[in-house]
């Protein structure tokens, strides 16, 4: 009832944040819509039993939009429905959570949201508002394609950031791990905040500020675990969206479509992190493996070797089998290590001969001369 609860909080708070920040494009927000992110890390997380939080901060959002009851209650359904499909085919089905250091897994989730999870949600939705009055027929195309695109960027915006920020790994192990860390973070900061956020120049446009992007997510891919690099993408993401909270760089594409912009930047930032930090994390898992491997192969020849090692000595005779003949031990010695025997006699076997010996003559006798 609680992570009910605070989901639906979260949702809603988020949702009136979306809704006041965008324009409007047939009677839908068109922008990234972020409650549909955190649903799909809810369900990614937890399962489908989390969908009432959904369906509940789906309807507080919708009625605080003075949306009908009928619209809201279709709408909030729709919602909840994926987000509890999204559930059971990545949580329950697979019985783990997806990880986005997996480019299956990856892949596989971007499908399923492009071809089944927000289509049915964006269906639903629609119909909705078509049966309630709220959308002409001649404008379901265009709100059918901002609700599309708005759920399913911000699902590929908020879901991969809040599930890494869970399982945060150590980016950095050495101090020059660390100050290169240090370097691509103020560079993505930088790029970010004036190639893309408020304080970017105005006649920069977007292909150029793409181009300063992509170099930054492959170096953070490359040298990082996968983290960090779908952190930059989010960090530069974040400074586009607060551009156009701002009201600034509208001017970027042609006429002035400023929420394009930020759909496209977002999108590239994220997707392109998103995929590199994947295909990455796939890589080092299976050079790892590899490692894992060659450490068994070794492990197991020192073994044969040890095997070999072994010198089996005939309990009676005490000679020694090498090369399929028993010879003495000083030949092995000689013939194996190269080592040239001598004999003497030990202490213990001097006494043990003394020790032996018989007792001198009792009539007196001395020893023979």
């Amino acid at each position: 009832m609680l992570l009910w609860l605070g989901l639906a909080l979260a949702y809603f708070v988020a949702a009136r944040l979306c809704i006041s920040a965008s324009a409007v494009v047939a009677n839908i927000s068109w922008m990234p819509f972020i409650p549909a992110g955190l649903a799909l890390a809810a369900a990614l997380l937890w399962g489908p039993g989390v969908w009432p939080g959904v369906f509940l901060g789906e309807l507080a959002a919708t009625l605080a939009s003075n949306q009908p009851w009928g619209v809201a209650l279709g709408m909030s359904a729709g919602n909840a429905a994926e987000c509890a499909l999204a559930g059971w085919w990545f949580h329950d089905r697979l019985g783990r959570r997806i990880e986005f250091d997996r480019l299956h897994d990856v892949a596989a989730l971007l499908v399923a949201e492009m071809i089944v999870l927000q289509p049915l949600s964006t269906a639903v939705g629609i119909l909705s508002l078509f049966l309630g009055g709220r959308l002409p027929t001649a404008e379901i195309s265009a709100a059918a394609a901002a609700w599309y695109a708005a759920n399913l960027i911000a699902i590929f915006v908020v879901a991969p950031a809040v599930l890494v920020w869970m399982r945060w790994s150590r980016p950095a192990v050495t101090r020059a791990q660390a100050l290169e860390l240090g370097v691509v973070t103020v560079l993505t900061v930088l790029v970010g905040a004036f190639g893309a956020g408020r304080w970017a120049f105005s006649d920069v446009p977007i292909s150029v500020a793409l181009i300063a992007v992509v170099p930054l997510l492959v170096w953070a891919a490359i040298r990082f675990v996968p983290t960090v690099a779908i952190t930059l993408g989010t960090i530069l993401g974040s400074f586009a969206f607060d551009a156009i909270l701002a009201g600034t760089r509208p001017s970027l594409v042609a006429g002035g479509n400023h929420i394009f912009y930020l759909n496209v930047f977002m999108g590239v930032c994220i997707g392109t992190s998103l995929l590199l930090a994947s295909a990455m994390g796939d890589l080092r898992r299976r050079e790892a493996e590899r490692q894992r491997l060659i450490d068994e192969l070794q492990g197991a020849a020192e073994q044969v070797k040890r095997l070999e090692e072994i010198v089996t000595v005939c309990a009676w005779t005490g000679r020694i089998r090498w090369n399929e003949q028993w010879i003495s031990i000083e030949q092995y010695l000689h013939d194996r290590f190269g080592v040239n025997v001598s004999h003497g006699i030990s202490d213990e076997a001097l006494k043990a001969l003394r020790d032996n010996l018989p007792p001198p003559s009792s009539s007196g006798a001395g020893p023979p001369g």
